[in-house]
């Protein structure tokens, strides 16, 4: 009895960084446990200590992002995964691609993405970007450009590339 339970502290553990990493985005915490109360037959408090464990394992990362957590995969999480992902069984990657799929939007939907400009005269705009999450600041960013169409273009990348832009190098940058 107590293997089978060891061995499913370990699966539910591992299918959590599966999970960030396939997901490849920053994850509250009721994301992470509406996501394995579906698929893993986890329960609440159990799966409350595992993430908590895995913080304290460095496996994953706890970020203070506005008034919330949010966490992410670190590089010993990623090689913890890649040693030993052939023991998560298929038939839960499978769901968990499959839970992606659908859910991957949803989650992003959560945090609204925001770009506008205004002319401020002699040419410059300022552009104003932001993440907002409940309608409560994320990230904000406002930045001066000299023209029209670097205020169109800066928006237009920020709509476009708001995962690169925030999640990949804001967040990174900010925890080196």
């Amino acid at each position: 009895m107590l293997e089978s339970s060891v061995e499913k502290l370990a699966e539910s553990k591992l299918t959590i960084l599966y999970l960030l990493h396939k997901i490849n985005m920053p994850m509250s915490k009721g994301q992470i446990c509406r996501f394995a109360l579906e698929i893993d037959s986890v329960e609440y408090f159990s799966l409350q200590n595992y993430i908590f464990e895995m913080v304290e394992s460095d496996f994953i990362r706890e970020i203070k992002d506005s008034d919330k957590l949010i966490y992410v995969s670190t590089d010993e999480g990623e090689k913890v995964l890649s040693l030993f992902i052939h023991k998560i069984p298929k038939e839960i990657i499978e769901k968990v691609d499959s839970y992606i799929l659908t859910m991957k939007s949803k989650v992003r939907k959560e945090l609204d993405t925001k770009a506008n400009y205004f002319h401020i005269g002699d040419g410059n705009y300022v552009v104003s970007c932001g993440v907002y999450e409940n309608e409560k600041i994320v990230l904000e960013l406002k930045m001066t450009v000299t023209s029209k169409e670097q205020a169109v273009l800066a928006c237009k990348n920020w709509r476009e590339k708001t995962d690169a832009i925030y999640f990949d190098n804001v967040i990174n940058l900010l925890e080196e």
